[in-house]
């Protein structure tokens, strides 16, 4: 190629290097600050097409995971009542044992039957008081609750449902309300003993139904943990940073840089020494 002052072919060349190597210093840059591989369709568009979508799964798993805490946190709830429920229910079984005995007059029955009857109200008070947020968990057997701890719309796969129960002194299996451990003989107390011995049955059913739901949930929430971390992870790998990577890249492109200004320089002064051959 010719030498000329009018066209600096060098220089064209120099500088085109030096903007290219300034754009890819710029875009490393911008992955290191933003700690993002993808910042933009145009670097990795289906990283970043999965990526969203991975991104969009993780969040729904996350959430899925707190429905099945507090989903745990309701049975937990339900099952801390029947407990004191149970405490009574044995409680008034020993009293019922009690009054049966011939030792004891119609006054002292009395006393026991009071105490008795008094407990008796207390297990349908805590049945009827027990909730959690705003609804009663131990006082009605035809509601079903829905917890959503997938993130699909399919009920039989993303919807686990819990039917409550009912531990009032009137409901199915628990009807105490001929309990009576009063009267001048053991009659009465030992008619009770059976029923509060099937009343005691009957709550063991209904804990053991919350327990299994307990244990459901249990791994529900374990699956959920296991998933939205492989989710994670493969959501990183398309679209987070390496940062060691692209810093060794980015120190590359500095050299290059810094190469390209001294080299446009070098051009630049060419015309110059051209001037020379004129004197």
């Amino acid at each position: 190629m010719g030498l000329g002052v009018i066209s600096n072919y060098a220089a064209n060349v120099a500088h085109r290097n030096l903007v290219a190597s300034d754009a890819s210093a710029t875009n490393s840059l911008s992955k290191l600050s933003s700690g993002k591989r993808v910042m933009n369709a145009r670097d990795d568009a289906a990283s970043m097409a999965i990526g969203a979508r991975l991104n969009a799964e993780v969040g729904a798993l996350k959430v899925a995971t707190t429905n099945a805490s507090q989903a745990g946190a309701l049975l937990q709830v339900m099952d801390g009542g029947m407990s004191t429920i149970n405490d009574i229910l044995v409680r008034v079984k020993q009293l019922a044992v009690q009054a049966g005995s011939e030792n004891l007059g119609t006054t002292e029955r009395g006393y026991i039957n009071n105490e008795a009857q008094s407990l008796l109200g207390e297990v349908t008070r805590i049945a009827n008081d027990t909730e959690f947020n705003g609804v009663n968990v131990l006082n009605d057997a035809t509601v079903t609750l829905n917890f959503k701890v997938g993130t699909g719309a399919t009920a039989a796969e993303d919807d686990l449902a819990f039917t409550l129960v009912n531990v009032t002194t009137a409901a199915a299996g628990l009807n105490l309300a001929a309990v009576d451990l009063s009267g001048a003989d053991a009659t009465n107390a030992n008619t009770a003993i059976p029923l509060i011995d099937a009343a005691i049955n009957a709550l063991q059913t209904a804990r053991a139904s919350v327990g299994v739901n307990q244990n459901r949930l249990e791994f529900a929430a374990q699956n959920l943990r296991t998933v939205s971390e492989n989710s994670e992870n493969a959501r990183s790998v398309l679209i987070d940073l390496d940062v060691a990577s692209e810093m060794a890249a980015f120190s590359s492109k500095q050299v290059l840089m810094q190469s390209g200004i001294a080299m446009l320089g070098q051009a630049n002064q060419m015309p110059q020494n051209l001037l020379r051959l004129l004197q």
